[in-house]
């Protein structure tokens, strides 16, 4: 089933039978269940009689069919909810249950029946070659698939939200929240509100990038580019600012190496490519590394000579290969690194 359907269903009060909400995006499967709750409970009074949740991977078709069976109280809808249930690992005599349950909604009008799955406890396969469980069973359930919003949707969303509140934003305001929280629309949410909040409290109209920076909470893929961006400008102090906060957030030393050692693996390919005559546009074509990436390494470049560069991801080899191997390990053996190298 597609959103726009979904939400005509809604608006039309056409909320009977079976709907599965499901995909990676967290934020946006809880969204829409509580809309299709809000359609089908109207009178809050009688919720505790026509609202029913349960939890957990395996499903109680049996409580499931009482449940259906009974008929809403003084309303005429009801609710019955399963969050987390595991279809993968259903067996056909559970899939037969469901089959049973699914003819009972079929002949009982006024209730929805509602489940809510974790990414990867389903699978529907593709619009051209759609899973076992959605060709036996998509003629009867409404599935709702939630894949990560792109970042196109989620700054059209974040606007949405800052204009609700009345707080103006700029689209690099909001590129610069993206980057500094991330992708998770749970995170992005609260952060929101927390720019709002700061914008009240200090009679601002608008948000600005520089308020992102001081309000939000940084995400291990914003600290992993302020040190990959110290090293490339050869910062000394800038790269122990980023790895104390690395610290701070106990993110894994063989991961920060890992990434160090990415930096200037693809500084050098780019150093190198510069030397021998290459425009940045057919660097990034032969390297496959995005534009904004070789324009950082080409502007770095002039801080480095090819030899220095190269000598420079050696020694990185060779502290990594000592901290896997019997030398100094974990943060000791990056700030070593980095008083020797940046």
């Amino acid at each position: 089933m597609e959103l726009a359907e979904f939400k005509s269903r809604l608006k039309s009060g056409s909320t009977d039978g079976c709907f599965v909400f499901s995909g990676e995006e967290d934020y946006l499967k809880r969204y829409y269940l509580a809309a299709l709750r809000s359609a089908v409970v109207e009178d809050e009074a009688f919720a505790a009689f026509n609202h029913t949740s349960y939890d957990g991977q395996e499903v109680d078709f049996a409580a499931l069919l009482d449940d259906i069976k009974s008929p809403p109280m003084m309303a005429d809808k009801k609710l019955i909810e399963w969050k987390y249930p595991s279809f993968e690992k259903m067996k056909e005599s559970d899939l037969g249950a469901f089959e049973r349950i699914l003819d009972e909604l079929g002949k009982t009008p006024g209730v929805t029946l509602a489940f809510l799955v974790a990414d990867g406890e389903i699978d529907l396969g593709t619009v051209k070659k759609p899973s076992k469980t959605v060709k036996r069973f998509g003629d009867r359930v409404s599935f709702l698939d939630f894949p990560k919003s792109t970042d196109a949707a989620l700054l059209s969303w974040l606007k949405r939200h800052f204009d609700a509140e009345g707080v103006e934003v700029s689209a690099d305001t909001l590129k610069a929240m993206l980057f500094r929280c991330g992708h998770s629309m749970d995170v992005l949410h609260s952060e929101v509100e927390k720019l709002c909040f700061f914008a009240a409290a200090n009679g601002k109209r608008e948000i600005t990038s520089a308020d992102v920076e001081r309000v939000c909470s940084s995400t291990p893929e914003c600290d992993t580019f302020a040190l990959s961006n110290a090293l490339t400008e050869r910062s000394k102090a800038a790269a122990f600012v980023a790895l104390d906060e690395m610290k701070r957030r106990r993110l894994d030393p063989i991961m920060i190496m890992g990434m160090m050692a990415r930096t200037y693996s693809e500084l050098v390919t780019v150093v190198m490519l510069l030397a021998d005559g290459k425009d940045r546009d057919t660097i990034a074509a032969l390297t496959k590394l995005h534009p904004f990436k070789v324009k950082n390494y080409a502007a770095a470049a002039r801080k480095f000579t090819p030899e220095k560069a190269r000598n420079i991801l050696e020694e990185l080899t060779r502290v990594d290969t000592g901290a896997k191997y019997g030398g100094v390990t974990g943060y000791t053996a990056i700030e070593l690194f980095i008083s020797k190298c940046v």
